[in-house]
């Protein structure tokens, strides 16, 4: 089961819930995309990052997220856990440039 918040909804401007990511163009966000779940998922480990909206069309929105490996009780991850805060302003913009977090 796949779900989203509305607050996806409005940034993004389609509906998420029950897609999957590759149906999304994310532009050259793509392999920044990629890595992040491939640490989730496959390394087991939770990632943090921050992007702007830029291939949705809102380079001044920036989308700070956290995503966390859910496993199973045979330790096998099988959901990740999104957390995403958008921000537009030119503290967001700060933030977003001096954070140690993945940027893309």
């Amino acid at each position: 089961m796949r779900l989203a918040g509305t607050r996806l909804r409005d940034y993004f401007g389609v509906e998420m819930t029950g897609r999957y990511l590759d149906e999304f163009d994310f532009g050259d966000q793509m392999d920044y995309w990629d890595a992040a779940y491939h640490e989730v998922v496959r390394g087991g480990r939770p990632a943090q990052g921050v992007v702007p909206l830029t291939p949705w069309n809102q380079p001044d929105v920036f989308q700070f997220w956290l995503r966390l490996p859910l496993a199973n009780d045979d330790g096998r991850i099988v959901m990740v856990l999104g957390h995403d805060a958008f921000l537009l302003s030119e503290k967001a913009h700060a933030l977003a440039n001096k954070a140690n977090l993945r940027i893309a």
